[in-house]
């Protein structure tokens, strides 16, 4: 029996698709995936669409690895798929905060303001309240009118959603 290394592997697998020797890599990699996925602390639903997507990062990794950067395969496989579920963890809890259900629920985004009596504090919500969620003005024409910056205004409607929600809580 010979024994072959992970260099010669990534050779077969990125200049001729061998796919015996992928699968050889998958199997090596297995444990280590699932490994970082339940470090993420995931419910059962999303693990194996995690996988797939670790999977997915393996073939990237030995498609883009450069042994010429004195990195061991390990080390940078490990980089890439660490990267990419944190990622696609912040990307499904920011999906889940980004458009919450009770958005949906009233009929207009003004009646939050006469169910729950939100009195704004500060000017500025209150205007951009008024334009954003009463009147369905763009980002773009509420930063021109009251003459802010684009990320002042998603700051302001961040900060307006948040109260809403603690006042609906």
């Amino acid at each position: 029996m010979f024994k072959i290394n992970d260099y010669e592997i990534i050779y077969l697998i990125k200049d001729h698709f061998h796919e015996d020797a992928f699968a050889f890599m998958l199997k090596k990699y297995e444990k280590f995936i699932w490994k970082n996925i339940h470090a993420l602390y995931l419910d059962e639903d999303n693990k194996y669409d995690f996988y797939q997507e670790s999977v997915i990062m393996l073939y990237k990794a030995i498609q883009t690895f450069n042994e010429r950067y004195n990195k061991t395969f390990t080390r940078y496989f490990e980089l890439i798929l660490k990267r990419r579920l944190y990622a696609l963890k912040k990307e499904i809890n920011g999906y889940i905060l980004k458009e919450p259900a009770f958005f949906y629920q009233l009929e207009s985004p003004s009646t939050y303001k006469e169910e729950i009596h939100i009195h704004f504090d500060d000017i500025r919500k209150q205007k951009v309240y008024e334009l954003y969620f009463d009147s369905h003005r763009s980002i773009k024409y509420i930063s021109e009118t009251l003459q802010l910056s684009k990320k002042q205004v998603y700051n302001t409607i961040y900060l307006i959603k948040q109260q809403i929600k603690k006042e609906i809580s």
